[in-house]
């Protein structure tokens, strides 16, 4: 069963290609530095510098626990433009290459999906041809999402309900190399009635998506209720 989580473009289809065609140690080297750009830490990190100061750490396909703690490794770290020469294509591809990247780190986590159907889905739906890589963005994805899933299982959200709702737009800026590109970001923000605090980031597609979804819910809703209502005038005309 395939699940409607990503959309393949040409571009995106492109940007396998060129995923699909590297070493296995750059393909890490690459999603490692991609996935911590993409987190709260690497995000202020390059905000608050304009220079090329970010570094990422290589990984070897032998290394498993530098797969598991992509941070924590001696191996010799790389800027941005070094990384870019160690990845070796033209610069429209290497910026294609990061793109491809962040959207699928940005879908996947964005959905709740089974490891077996999450590892199937980039083997066949993006036809990832390496079964190394597949793993890598599998073990990647799974250290991401386990603490959420462990405190949504936890008793202190049975009874947790939304009592705040406020949104905030953001700009973001991928890369030194493409400062001139900046993809506006919806930030959803609410507050639980225990006080935790949940903030989901969403670019205008993924806003109209999860919009579309709030229609659906209050469709099934209003049917479920207009049911029940005609049921009750049933009842009461007997």
């Amino acid at each position: 069963m395939s699940i409607n989580w990503i959309k393949i473009t040409e571009r995106a289809r492109e940007g396998i290609k060129i995923i699909n065609a590297l070493p296995y140690e750059t393909f890490t080297t690459v999603l490692f530095y991609t996935h911590r750009q993409m987190s709260p830490s690497g995000a202020s990190a390059s905000a608050t510098s304009s220079t090329v100061g970010t570094s990422v750490t290589t990984t070897g396909r032998a290394d498993s626990s530098a797969d598991e703690n992509p941070t924590s490794s001696t191996e010799p770290e790389y800027t941005l433009e070094e990384l870019e020469r160690l990845v070796g294509v033209p610069r429209q591809d290497f910026l294609l290459l990061i793109k491809t990247f962040s959207y699928i780190l940005r879908r996947i986590s964005t959905f709740i999906i089974k490891p077996s159907l999450l590892q199937r889905e980039l083997r066949e739906k993006l036809q990832l041809e390496d079964e190394a890589k597949i793993d890598a963005i599998l073990r990647l994805w799974v250290r991401e999402t386990t603490p959420i899933m462990n405190n949504l299982a936890s008793k202190r959200y049975e009874s947790n309900v939304i009592e705040d709702v406020a949104w905030k737009l953001n700009m973001e800026i991928s890369s030194h190399c493409q400062q001139r590109e900046k993809t506006p970001l919806a930030v959803l923000q609410m507050k639980t009635a225990v006080g935790e605090d949940i903030n989901i980031e969403m670019t205008h597609p993924e806003l109209m998506e999860l919009f579309n979804q709030f229609e659906n819910i209050q469709g099934e809703l209003d049917a479920m209720l207009a049911m029940k209502a005609a049921g009750a005038t049933a009842s009461g005309n007997q």
